[in-house]
């Protein structure tokens, strides 16, 4: 053979080598993140093609959470005027005496403010109390689910913004919800 023959050949191998290297690779990392997925949205009350997460959500700031209870997403709205404010999104599994979330009760006047808001939900503020901040809630019963979202502290936004956060929703897809629910250090016995 000669030196130019064995230099194509060698370049060929090369080449075809390296592309069966990123097909393995590919497939690695894809059969890996279908693990994940699986391993994160186990314990989830509903099935993955149920959830829903709020338009705009995957950015910098933004975690997520799915156990037994639901799904609940820290992230910045951005307001209409503008502002980025912090607040928890919650996709949870309601009361059945009352349609909300466990631990949120409106019978108790001195703690919570509920007003109805006809079809677009339930306003609740809760008021400074000795062990939590004062909030400000919506909470929308969607048939099994509860869609809620709440700011903390003094950051007032306007139930519409919020109302806005509830509406806007969309199944997310998996690699969504894995940039949500995978976080930093995140692993599994495959990892």
């Amino acid at each position: 053979m000669s030196h130019r023959r064995l230099v194509l050949v060698a370049l060929v191998l090369i080449v075809v080598g390296g592309l069966g290297y990123a097909g393995l690779r590919t497939a690695y990392h894809h059969a890996k993140d279908q693990r994940d997925l699986a391993d994160l949205t186990r314990t989830s009350p509903w099935p993955r093609e149920q959830l829903l997460v709020p338009d705009g959500v995957t950015r910098p700031g933004t975690v997520g959470w799915l156990e037994r209870g639901g799904l609940d997403i820290a992230y910045p709205l951005r307001t209409a005027d503008g502002r980025a404010v912090p607040v928890l999104w919650r996709l949870r599994v309601p009361q059945p005496a009352t349609g909300l979330p466990d631990g949120v009760d409106c019978d108790t006047p001195r703690l919570r403010t509920c007003t109805d808001l006809g079809g677009r939900g339930t306003l609740i503020v809760t008021h400074q109390t000795d062990n939590s901040d004062p909030s400000t809630a919506v909470y929308r019963t969607d048939g099994g689910r509860v869609r809620a979202i709440e700011v903390q502290g003094p950051d007032p936004v306007e139930v519409d913004d919020l109302i806005a956060a509830l509406t806007r929703v969309h199944p997310p897809s998996d690699v969504e919800l894995l940039d949500l629910l995978r976080h930093d250090g995140y692993q599994t016995d495959w990892s």
